[in-house]
Order: C-alpha cells, then sequence, then structure tokens
C-alpha cells in the first residue's frame, strides 16, 4: 500500500469533518439509544481504521530542492539544475506523518567542496544525493531511491565572450508584400562555458522558426538554442521582421566592359540595358541606378559571335524578382589609337 501525506491529511479531515456532521445532526433530532450506541461503535472503528493504517509500512514521494552551498564567488553555473528531486521514502505512517509536521523546508543542502570535480563538470552521484537526503529525512525512515538518480551539472570560473546571434528559421510574406530586414534586440549574447567549450563557441543560433504569410512588421520572442555545458545570456531575444508592400519599378543602367585588353574598345548597341524590379514602398526612392552594375565580359565572347549575352553583378539589398531586358546585345569592338 503507497500512503502518500496527501491521503493521511484528506483522511484526517474526512474524519474531522463526518464528526462535525454528526454533531450538528444531534443538535436538531431526537437520538435513541441504539442510535447513540451506533455512533460510538462507528467513531471507534474510524479510529482504529486510522491507527492501523498509520502503523503500516509505506511508500511516499517526497519532492526536494536541489541547493549547492558553499560555492566559491567565481563559480558560475553553465547547465540547469534539476527543477526538484523525486524521493521514494518509506516508513511507518506515524513516522511519515511526524516527519511531514516538524520539517520547515523540502531542500536538500550539498556541500561544493563534498563534489567530485572533473574537467569543470561537478559529478552529483547516487551514493552522494542517498548520503545528504538519509541526513535529512533522519533515522525513523528509509531511503529506496530517487529521480534522477545521478547528474552532471558544468560550471565555469566566469569566463565570458560576446558572441553574435544569428536567426535559423524562414520567413515568407503575404501577397503584395516585402520584408525589409530583420532587427535582432540584442544582436549578440553573453555566453559563459568551461574552457574545453569557450573557443568553438562563435555563434549562437535562435530556434528554428517559421513565419509564413506576414503583412505587417511583426515583433517576435524567440528562444535560442541551448549548448550542452554552456550558459547563455539572455537566453532569448526580439526579432522584428519588417514587412512593407511592394511595388516594381524600372530603371535604366549603363552596360560596362570587364577583361577587356588595353588597346580596344567594345560598344554595345544598346549602351543601357532596363532593370525591372520589386522594391518596398519606402525605399522606391532609394533605389538608383547606381545600385546595380550591368556587364559584358570580353573573355566570353566566343569568336565571329555577334551578340554577347548580359551579366548583372551586383544589386542593391531589399530588391527581388530583378529582370533584365535585353538579356543579350549586339556589339562592336574597335582598335584604341593613341
Amino acid at each position: 500500500m503507497k500512503l502518500t501525506k496527501k491521503k493521511i491529511t484528506e483522511a484526517w479531515h474526512t474524519t474531522l469533518k463526518f464528526i462535525g456532521i454528526v454533531g450538528r445532526r444531534l443538535r436538531l433530532v431526537r437520538i435513541n439509544r441504539n442510535f447513540l450506541v451506533f455512533l460510538v461503535f462507528l467513531g471507534i472503528s474510524v479510529t482504529f481504521w486510522v491507527l492501523r493504517t498509520l502503523q503500516e509500512t509505506n511508500n511516499v514521494t517526497i519532492n526536494y530542492k536541489l541547493n549547492i552551498v558553499g560555492l566559491p564567488q567565481a563559480i558560475i553555473f553553465t547547465s540547469e539544475l534539476p527543477d526538484e528531486i523525486q524521493c521514494n521514502i518509506s516508513g511507518r505512517g506515524f513516522d511519515i506523518l511526524q516527519y511531514n509536521m516538524q520539517q520547515n523546508s523540502n531542500t536538500i543542502d550539498i556541500n561544493f567542496a563534498d563534489i567530485v570535480k572533473k574537467d569543470s563538470k561537478l559529478e552529483l552521484s547516487q551514493a552522494a544525493l542517498r548520503r545528504a537526503i538519509t541526513k535529512k529525512i533522519g533515522s525513523s525512515l528509509q531511503f529506496i531511491s530517487c529521480t534522477p538518480s545521478s547528474m552532471d551539472i558544468y560550471y565555469t570560473t566566469g569566463k565570458c565572450k560576446r558572441v553574435p546571434v544569428i536567426f535559423d528559421g524562414k520567413v515568407t510574406t503575404g501577397l503584395q508584400h516585402v520584408m525589409c530586414g530583420i532587427v535582432m534586440s540584442p544582436d549578440s549574447v553573453d555566453v559563459y562555458a568551461p574552457q574545453r567549450l569557450y573557443d568553438s563557441i562563435r555563434v549562437i543560433h535562435t530556434e528554428m522558426q517559421s513565419f509564413k504569410n506576414l503583412e505587417d512588421t511583426t515583433l517576435f520572442r524567440i528562444a535560442l538554442n541551448k549548448v550542452p555545458g554552456a550558459k547563455i545570456v539572455p537566453d532569448s531575444i526580439d526579432m522584428t521582421v519588417c514587412v512593407d508592400l511592394f511595388t516594381e519599378k524600372t530603371i535604366d543602367v549603363p552596360i560596362y566592359c570587364e577583361n577587356i585588353p588595353n588597346n580596344k574598345v567594345l560598344r554595345t548597341f544598346p549602351p543601357r540595358a532596363n532593370i525591372t524590379f520589386h522594391v518596398s514602398a519606402t525605399m522606391y526612392n532609394e533605389v538608383t541606378e547606381n545600385d546595380f552594375i550591368v556587364v559584358v565580359d570580353y573573355t566570353s565572347i566566343k569568336p565571329d559571335s555577334k551578340s554577347c549575352i548580359l551579366q548583372l553583378r551586383s544589386k542593391p539589398n531589399g530588391v527581388s524578382h530583378v529582370r533584365m531586358r535585353p538579356e543579350s546585345v549586339e556589339f562592336v569592338i574597335e582598335n584604341e589609337y593613341e
């Protein structure tokens, strides 16, 4: 039989409630001798049942919080301590009830100096937990098991560095909308880690996220990927996805020639190309022909060819669906004389 503190308390409250109900009923009705005898024996039966239950050996589960004391000032834990330790305890119902009534807190204190340390890691074994819990519950109760049975806790002596945050995910916008950019706040975080990890951590990635059909600038709270053995401060960031209505724009861009010998001149017909692209409404007037570079690569022209293919060498950030017309142009190559 598994008896918990909750069951003992419920049994005791049920008994008191029953006695209270009977007392109120006795004030309202005239009782005869037989009914009074019945109530007396009923009370005696309930009392014996409670006493018998408290005399039996039962198993209970008690949750404890882990507290590591005696920490040096420079120590920083880089892995999370468990929220609680579930301990299975065995003992008589009287002893369990007495323990629950007398204990001041459900906290287990373990001294930092008593824990095995290896490679910036505290190795807290089941034997160490058993000693601490046995000391807590005393000799009248018996320790059976605990969950977790052992744990590894990583720490560092305060070594920290600042690393950038990278967004891992995908963003799509609704029809007639375009993403203008992503702003992360903060864009870098502090990482505390033992030496074996310190040099290998260069960036921190966000958790994989997918945001679909955005039609307005939106703020998201995104958690950062955890690095086992390292502590990241803060562990989440605010990410603003800037979304705007897009419009189509066409501009004329001059055609340049690259890799042409110094004594030659290449002339294209026409000398300029039309670039059509999508751009947000706020950036419409900011994008000019100077932001694009269209070239003809002299080395890619085949002998006896009368046309050459245009190549878009550069385009500004924030534009999409770029189209170029014409895609190829006619040309002539002239010798240049001094």
